[in-house]
């Protein structure tokens, strides 16, 4: 087998700049002003994650929702609280068990994120008005791909699929269980961070999903 050809090392530096300057872009135009736009009242990073995930999939516990943060438990009590306090958020004790509780969008919470998600596609339209159907297809097929391939490169999967929640179609974890995610399509580093560099094929939907 040929043996691949390696990067310069100004390609290289090239790409970590064009992707970091659309990465800050995207947070700063489908994040940041979006939100300002489609409400009255500021919403951190992580209200706007949290009405995202429970919008995908209602019935969330706060351990839940701190996994999918990222943060610890007294972090993730705090911001429920301040979503229950803005009436953005609802509590209700499960049914199959007394102890835990269930968190949910309330009415204003479901349109808040509506309004968010309808700002975030106008936005979209606007950069893609002078594109056609073909150039649309292939922008979406190489974002799709570089996430892929740098995904790859780190080979630590097991956290990202849980922070991403971008996905809507069916495609996340977090919407099916019998999901298909290609960040599930490898083993994840050791606890030591020494990985075998060695990607390991595996079938997603039989993967133990921590609840």
């Amino acid at each position: 087998m040929a043996k691949k050809a390696t990067s310069s090392t100004s390609s290289v530096d090239q790409m970590a700049k064009a992707m970091l300057v659309l990465a800050r872009t995207i947070d700063y135009v489908l994040e940041t002003r979006a939100v300002d736009v489609a409400t009255d009242k500021p919403l951190s990073n992580s209200k706007v994650q949290v009405l995202r995930l429970l919008a995908q999939r209602a019935g969330q516990t706060s351990s839940q929702v701190a996994r999918y943060l990222g943060v610890s438990k007294p972090a993730v009590s705090q911001i429920i609280d301040a979503m229950v306090r803005s009436k953005l958020v609802a509590r209700k004790t499960s049914k199959n068990d007394r102890r835990e509780v269930n968190l949910s969008l309330t009415d204003r919470g479901k349109n808040i994120n509506k309004l968010v998600r309808q700002q975030q596609r106008q936005y979209i339209r606007t950069a893609m008005r002078d594109v056609n159907g073909a150039m649309t297809s292939r922008w979406i097929n190489t974002l799709g791909d570089i996430a892929i391939a740098l995904g790859k490169a780190d080979q630590a999967f097991q956290d990202h699929c849980m922070q991403c929640g971008g996905h809507e179609d069916g495609t996340c974890v977090l919407v099916s269980d019998d999901a298909k995610c290609h960040f599930l399509a490898y083993e994840p580093r050791t606890a030591t961070g020494t990985g075998t560099g060695t990607e390991k094929k595996k079938v997603a939907k039989k993967r133990p999903r921590k609840k």
